[in-house]
């Protein structure tokens, strides 16, 4: 009576009974596919770096370069979201008996801005007239979306076969 409630189903068939059983017992805890969930979301993430392209496959907006502005070759070729790297590592799968979810550690560095690369969105001044940026002083920054956590079709795949194949262990079928 963990939950505040009970389900027992009888049809007469032992081995049917015995099934059931087994998969309300089961089924009361998913940390082990809710944990196999995030890490192959935590994959597709991984991939979108890589690629550079949104959970639907569209191909994130490429760095604008200011042909007036001094630019550092290497900051012209690197990939995107990819400075310092330190964005990347603090992406991290979380899971538990009834979610599971990627983001970034809010501990980190990266959390003051993971937002605005995922989302998009303009930048004004929290204080004066202007923002520092690139070398340059601005009225506002206006960053493109570049969504790397969200959720497509390849996480709704995943976490599709990761529930059919928990079930079919939990009613003792083969795959």
């Amino acid at each position: 009576m963990g939950a505040g409630f009970d389900v027992t189903v009888e049809m007469g068939d032992a081995a049917l009974d015995a099934a059931l059983s087994r998969a309300i017992k089961g089924g009361a805890d998913l940390r082990q596919p809710m944990g196999e969930i995030a890490e192959e979301w935590m994959d597709h993430v991984r991939e979108r770096f890589d690629q550079e392209r949104d959970p639907f496959g569209v191909p994130w907006k490429k760095r604008r370069i200011d042909p007036n502005a001094p630019i550092d070759v290497k900051d012209a070729s690197r990939p995107l979201l990819r400075k310092d790297g330190y964005l990347f590592n603090t992406v991290v799968p979380e899971f538990g008996s009834d979610f599971a979810q990627v983001g970034v550690l809010k501990t980190a560095g990266p959390a003051r801005y993971a937002r605005i690369h995922n989302e998009g969105g303009t930048i004004t001044p929290k204080k004066g007239k202007a923002l520092s940026f690139g070398g340059r002083l601005v009225a506002k920054v206006v960053m493109p979306k570049r969504q790397y956590v969200g959720f497509g079709p390849d996480e709704r795949q995943s976490v599709t076969e990761v529930m059919i194949d928990f079930l079919r262990a939990l009613f003792g079928a083969s795959a």
